[in-house]
């Protein structure tokens, strides 16, 4: 076994088929970003085990190093380890190279429903880019002939009928699709479902449609996933604070619930980067903060309304 250079940058050591550049595991942290406590937990938890061992030091070969800077590269966009511990070195590419493609290039995206088109008209900001709008699926079949290719086409569908999902891929057969359906059977989900095609109960926020777009392309979905808030701190408080008008208690209870959820959504990302099982937490993370979002609707209702909070009108 060679001594480590005076840099503190490499190993060097004698194998079967000559010699081979080594890294002691302190190096591989500062060469990647990886910390040292985390390479181990990585090798206790996924059998990521250094190229060769001297006592109780690990030594990490040059394409070990390489390996690990692209892993590195994929957990900052979203991606856990778990998903990508066991990928060949062909596929981290692949994933590295589709991670700058959605990065410059947002979701080319179209639009099928009157609700829908209602909801996207109130959003101040999305992370989607909507090229196409259709008021149903009558008008979509009609005026889709002169639209370029989209990547995702989200319908709004009173009933979720496979018929109607079969008539959008006959006209993009290459779009993949998002069905948002207000009644549907448990058949008629499966069956959907099974098609591949994610599927949401209507009514939805706009932060669910983000992250079912993002989800379908088989993107990474740590910075999209997590609803956005739509009260500060401040105006919690302030709700609170100016609802008693109304007598029910409602305003007050759903202000309670949504910070409890807040504060909950916070300790769970907490454990995403340090937990057995951090896919796991991340799920509870995301599911958190959507269900947060679905009260803070309920109460987005009620700030609108002209029983509460003239003074935040």
């Amino acid at each position: 076994m060679g001594i480590e250079l005076e840099d503190d940058t490499m190993d060097t050591a004698a194998g079967d088929s000559g010699e081979e550049d080594l890294y002691r595991i302190g190096t591989v942290a500062g060469l990647t970003g990886i910390a040292v406590e985390r390479l181990r937990a990585w090798e206790r938890r996924y059998g990521l085990k250094p190229a060769h061992r001297a006592g109780k030091t690990r030594f990490y070969s040059k394409p070990q190093v390489t390996r690990l800077t692209k892993i590195r590269q994929l957990c900052d966009k979203g991606h856990t380890i778990s998903t990508v511990i066991d990928l060949e070195d062909a596929q981290l590419d692949e994933r590295i190279a589709a991670q700058r493609n959605v990065a410059t290039e947002p979701s080319i995206t179209g639009l099928i429903g009157p609700n829908l088109l209602v909801l996207e008209q109130r959003q101040e900001q999305s992370r989607i880019d909507v090229q196409a709008r259709w008021a149903n699926l009558d008008a979509f079949c009609d005026e889709c002939d002169g639209i370029e290719s989209l990547d995702t086409i989200v319908v709004q569908l009173p009933v979720l009928l496979i018929q109607h999902i079969q008539t959008i891929e006959k006209n993009h057969p290459a779009a993949r699709i998002v069905a948002l359906y207000q009644f549907a059977t448990p058949k008629q989900i499966a069956l959907t479902q099974e098609q591949g095609i994610a599927t949401l109960q209507w009514p939805v926020s706009w932060q669910e449609i983000e992250h079912a777009c993002a989800s379908s392309a088989g993107r990474p979905l740590r910075a999209a996933r997590a609803a956005i808030r739509r009260f500060s701190d401040e105006e919690l408080i302030a709700i609170a604070a100016s609802a008693d008008a109304d007598g029910s208690g409602c305003p007050q209870h759903l202000v309670e619930l949504i910070s409890q959820l807040n504060a909950f959504a916070d300790y769970s990302l907490g454990y995403v980067d340090d937990a057995a099982q951090p896919q796991l937490f991340e799920r509870i993370h995301t599911d958190t903060t959507h269900a947060r979002a679905q009260l803070e609707l309920a109460l987005e209702v009620l700030v609108e309304s002209d029983q509460l909070l003239p003074t935040l009108n």
